[in-house]
């Protein structure tokens, strides 16, 4: 039974769920996905129409979270198994989940793919799949299995449900949820999206169509919604800080950034318009010789975004990445010594910190390396670190640490925590470099902008290296949240019922280096 109490704006997501058994929860961040379905399946227990035990899917690092809420908002009755631990501990899980007397059985993405044999046997009565974009690229084997478990219950869970402003994400997604929503997938293709003769998306249409077919089988609210709005804390979007390179570093800038250019001229004769970068981080495979290109291009455009943040990132990879061990092995590394993104943060964080002993701050960076460099940097304050390299029990420890200690001021995350770890006790959120996908920044910044935030007013502050790649990082991230946002939310959409992609080319960008 449901002992919680749900926010006025969470009770109609949860009949909505009772009444239609499955769907698309695409409630923003920080609106408290969590409750209203564990609400939602109590309902269905106590209806007669949950009448066995079902499988949470979620991230690795949210496992025990999962488990907490469950105890938190049932009576007791509802026991949660964590499916955690080596081959022969889980073995022994899985034996106790079938034997019986944990209704809520919990395990992690890897785990449906790599347990299959014990997965595929787990009861059914319900499958919930949180953070449901890690099942976006319905190609991949994880979303294969996971689509495999049927079930009259499914619950997808996720306040980014295009990530990469793609609407194929969204139905690799309602494919788990319920595949009659979005049909065959060449109709859906045809109706949605204009492709180029190579294949290439060249732009989207019939929009307004698509949103009003997903009002039907999903459930959305946005922080912006007058009926959510009061519950949240008031939100500053600080202008970026703009942090100028030093010498040795605008020199080295420059020149990688040549070699990158000649890369691209060579994808383009090659491959034209069908050259499609960014493809790389989705883990998309086309042919030998294109994706030995991508490499190409993404270890360069990976050593700029390393030498925007740190130039020890390069020394640290320069015996793993080929292009950054001939950068070290010609000299180009030596004249590295001044650290001018580092020491912008370190002022502006000392600087919140001083203004009120309560303050605290959470920093995001893309490199596990970086982590430990922030760290280093700002050793006057206790800090938790959350990286993946830590396992599930660790990250627990990490992050309750910050959320309990007044005295742990920081948390400073890799992307390991862009996921589903609530934050409230924050007011601060940095962003030290950002993510090429879309839903993983809106996830970032959500850590800290939820209902049950102990604070009035925070801020999220991004931190870019002025004229370089991360200006164009930041402002890609901006047109992939519009297309987002006219799929979903039916905002944005022009008079040819698409969405105007404006962003220059990556070349164009190299072309005009300003650092």
């Amino acid at each position: 039974m449901f002992t919680g109490t749900l926010l006025p704006y969470q009770v109609e997501a949860v009949e909505a769920m009772v009444n239609r058994k499955k769907m698309l929860v695409a409630y923003d961040l920080g609106l408290g996905k969590t409750v209203l379905t564990i609400a939602a399946i109590e309902k269905l227990k106590d209806l007669k129409d949950i009448t066995e035990p079902g499988i949470v899917i979620c991230l690795s690092s949210l496992k025990y979270q999962w488990a907490e809420q469950i105890r938190k908002f049932t009576d007791g009755g509802a026991n949660p198994l964590v499916i955690d631990g080596t081959k022969k501990q889980r073995e022994e899980q899985y034996a106790d989940a079938l034997a019986g007397g944990y209704d809520y059985v919990i395990i992690n993405y890897e785990q449906v793919v790599n347990d299959w044999d014990y997965v595929s046997k787990l009861g059914r009565g319900f499958v919930v799949c949180d953070e449901a974009t890690a099942i976006k690229s319905f190609r991949s084997k994880r979303s294969k299995h996971v689509k495999d478990l049927k079930s009259d219950v499914k619950f997808a869970l996720t306040g980014t449900p295009i990530e990469n402003g793609k609407p194929e994400e969204l139905y690799s997604i309602m494919q788990f949820v319920d595949k009659a929503v979005l049909g065959r997938f060449d109709l859906f293709d045809k109706t949605f999206i204009i492709r180029n003769q190579f294949g290439g998306v060249e732009r989207y249409r019939n929009l307004p169509t698509l949103s009003k077919t997903m009002g039907s089988a999903s459930v959305r609210k946005r922080q912006q919604d007058p009926d959510v709005a009061p519950y949240l804390p008031d939100t500053i979007f600080a202008e970026p800080i703009l942090v100028e390179f030093d010498h040795a570093g605008a020199k080295l800038y420059k020149h990688i950034a040549r070699e990158l250019l000649a890369d691209l001229d060579e994808a383009v004769d090659s491959f034209g318009s069908s050259f499609d970068l960014f493809s790389h981080y989705a883990g998309e495979k086309t042919n030998d010789v294109m994706d030995a290109l991508k490499g190409k291009v993404m270890s360069k455009l990976t050593a700029l975004r390393m030498l925007c943040d740190h130039h020890d990132l390069l020394n640290h990879s320069k015996t793993t990445s080929g292009y950054v061990g001939d950068l070290a092995e010609a000299g180009h590394l030596e004249k590295l010594v001044k650290t001018p993104k580092l020491s912008a943060l370190k002022e502006y964080v000392e600087n919140f910190l001083e203004q009120d002993a309560a303050n605290k701050a959470v920093i995001f960076t893309s490199y596990v390396h970086m982590v430990v460099l922030i760290k280093e940097t700002l050793i006057d304050y206790e800090s938790a670190g959350y990286t993946g390299a830590m396992n599930a029990k660790e990250k627990e420890q990490a992050k309750v640490h910050f959320q309990t200690d007044p005295n742990c001021r920081l948390l400073i995350s890799s992307d390991a925590g862009g996921y589903g770890v609530d934050l409230p006790q924050a007011n601060l959120l940095i962003n030290y470099d950002l993510p090429w996908n879309a839903g993983l920044a809106l996830q970032r910044n959500g850590r800290i902008r939820r209902a049950s935030s102990s604070w009035p007013v925070i801020v999220i502050q991004d931190f870019l290296m002025e004229g370089s790649i991360e200006e164009r990082q930041h402002a890609m991230l901006v047109q992939k949240m519009s297309v987002a946002n006219a799929i979903i939310d039916g905002e944005g959409i022009n008079e040819a019922g698409g969405v105007n992609l404006t962003v220059g080319t990556l070349r164009a960008f190299l072309e005009n280096i300003s650092v």
